[in-house]
């Protein structure tokens, strides 16, 4: 093994808000790997991979040690350079989605900037991933008991915690200096008050082994001084379940996020992790429990130091924290959660201890909000119909518009009616015959005598029907020529079909065959289906099979002669 790699292995991750993420491999069982795992992971930090935060470096890093230890654990020696893609395939088959990603990246990373790895896993990498994403659940709301018993249990812990600062305060308004005064209740609160939990215990632990100072008192001064994890996480949790933000956005506030415009109303800013800055307009109860406390961890204020501006400070203690006597800022971590669970006792339906979720209390807030403005009706107004509704409040269109749409329904009932019309066959060339058999035709066409021996005769054909008004048809403004395409004189009113007109006709039939190969059934049928019914069930069947078999006799020509636009001739 070479020398180097038998160092203790650390690998750090610069950041780009320029925090360096420090983190360890040298405790894995093989150390070779390990150090290929740890030019992986170097070179994907950003700006060259994914790995932009800490928490993501923490994710790679639990993903990278659990993986040397299982190849371990199998019996795999060497670096990446060693490994099969046999081996790392069957391995990838025991992990979960996010696993699998994480692997591809570091491996990516690690072919790029040392290289060495079998093409066969090179080929893998670049190849689709063999675990899918499950989907994910949305957040159930919790009860309306569950709700009510969280809610209260805030309430009481806030409540408490505010009546034993405001005795503590009192009790450092009558106190003084205990080095001089002597060890008092309210002589330690003076002190905590201006000296602050850090420099206060400092102190303490100078002069108090000979003046008889408690442990004990003196914590029981910073709790009631200063606000415990405990504490800010039942004002964190409340604060959520009065205005429904997210719980990323909420952890993260700073007080320069909480913009007054007025006494009673605030304004926050906020970030929402998938969408980007979002702002709210607080409701009067999250607001007068935001300046609760402001109020309340004031005092920790003035000796949080570079956390001053952070929303949410307190003070740890007992095991909470890091540390006896420091300031931090995030109450909400997983093991704060599991104590404020424990301590508050509040139980679910289950009976089973109630876990505080953020993503739940979201939910819960929206589920509750929609169900406060339901009132079981389909209208808002009870003096409005549906309709009236509807027009009022469900959309905003014009006169103009509205006028727009009837004349769109009036076109398109105009259209159905036409369609269901028989199409007109003829099979005689006298216009007083015709002007019987098709006085529908005679009369929404005004045609005339002149009219009608130019229809009869061809002056008016369109390929494969003659038109009655070639410059009055339905497809375009009157006095321009008809551009509709060769199969929409199918289901055109204005459309007379006569025996010469068959061999188009039948070049037409062989146009759809082949659309119909080329085109998946439900294409075909939205496109050219309606008009394929109408010329093979109610056109060609009118003709003698004499006259279809003559005018296939005659039609020689190829359907390249249709008048088709480039796109759709055929290839």
């Amino acid at each position: 093994m070479p020398a180097e790699i038998q160092q203790p292995l650390a690998v750090l991750f610069t950041l780009p808000d320029g925090i360096i993420h420090h983190g360890v491999l040298h405790d894995l069982p093989n150390q070779h790997l390990a150090a290929d795992l740890a030019v992986g992971l170097v070179a994907a930090t950003h700006p060259h991979g994914p790995i932009r935060t800490r928490s993501v470096a923490r994710q790679y890093m639990t993903t990278m040690r659990r993986m040397a230890r299982d190849l371990d654990a199998w019996g795999v020696t060497g670096g990446l350079a060693d490994l099969t893609p046999a081996t790392l395939v069957q391995y990838w088959l025991t992990c979960d989605y996010h696993r699998e990603r994480r692997i591809r990246v570091v491996l990516n990373a690690f072919q790029e900037a040392a290289g060495g790895l079998d093409p066969g896993i090179c080929r893998h990498l670049a190849g689709r991933r063999i675990n899918k994403v499950e989907k994910s659940r949305p957040n159930q709301p919790y009860s309306d008991g569950e709700w009510r018993r969280l809610e209260v249990s805030c309430t009481d812990q806030i409540a408490a915690a505010s009546r034993t600062h405001r005795q503590a305060l009192e009790a450092a308004g009558r106190g003084a200096d205990p080095s001089v005064h002597g060890v008092t209740f309210d002589n330690l609160a003076w002190l905590w008050l201006h000296a602050g939990p850090a420099e206060a215990r400092r102190a303490v632990e100078q002069f108090g082994s000979g003046a008889g100072v408690d442990r004990a008192q003196f914590t029981a001064v910073e709790a009631a001084l200063f606000p415990a994890s405990q504490t800010a996480f039942a004002y964190l949790t409340l604060f959520a379940m009065r205005t429904g933000i997210v719980p990323d956005g909420i952890d993260a506030l700073r007080l320069d996020n909480i913009t007054r415009t007025s006494a009673n109303t605030v304004l926050l800013s906020y970030r929402k992790g998938r969408t980007g800055d979002e702002a709210l307009n607080l409701p009067r109860d999250a607001v007068r429990l935001l300046d609760r406390w402001l109020e309340q961890s004031a005092q920790l204020r003035d000796h949080a130091g570079d956390l001053a501006d952070r929303v949410w400070i307190y003070v740890g203690r007992d095991g909470l924290g890091r540390g006896q006597g420091r300031i931090f800022d995030r109450p909400r971590s997983q093991r704060q959660r599991r104590a404020w669970m424990e301590s508050s006792g509040v139980l679910g339906d289950d009976g089973q201890p109630l876990p505080v979720h953020g993503g739940r209390v979201r939910a819960t807030y929206h589920h509750r909000r929609d169900r406060t403005t339901w009132t079981g009706r389909t209208t808002i107004d009870p003096n409005h119909s549906a309709r009236v509704e509807g027009d009022h409040y469900l959309s905003s269109h014009t006169p103009a518009q509205l006028d727009a749409l009837e004349g769109v329904i009036e076109q398109a009932q105009g259209d159905v009616r036409r369609k269901a019309a028989p199409p007109v066959v003829i099979s005689s060339e006298d216009a007083a015959a015709f002007a019987s058999d098709f006085p529908r035709l005679v009369g929404d066409a005004g045609l005339d005598a002149a009219a009608i021996k130019a229809l009869l005769s061809g002056e008016q054909d369109m390929f494969v029907a003659a038109c009655a008004s070639p410059l009055n048809g339905p497809h375009a403004p009157a006095g321009t020529l008809c551009p509709a395409r060769p199969w929409v004189c199918l289901l055109c009113p204005l459309s007379a079909f006569a025996p010469r007109h068959l061999p188009n006709l039948l070049r037409l039939k062989e146009y759809f065959s082949r659309q119909a190969q080329q085109m998946t059934t439900a294409q075909f049928l939205r496109i050219f289906g309606p008009y394929t019914a109408r010329l093979e069930e109610d056109i060609l069947p009118r003709f003698g099979p004499a006259a279809i078999e003559a005018a296939t006799r005659q039609s020689t020509e190829t359907a390249a002669f249709l008048p088709l636009h480039l796109e759709e001739q055929p290839q």
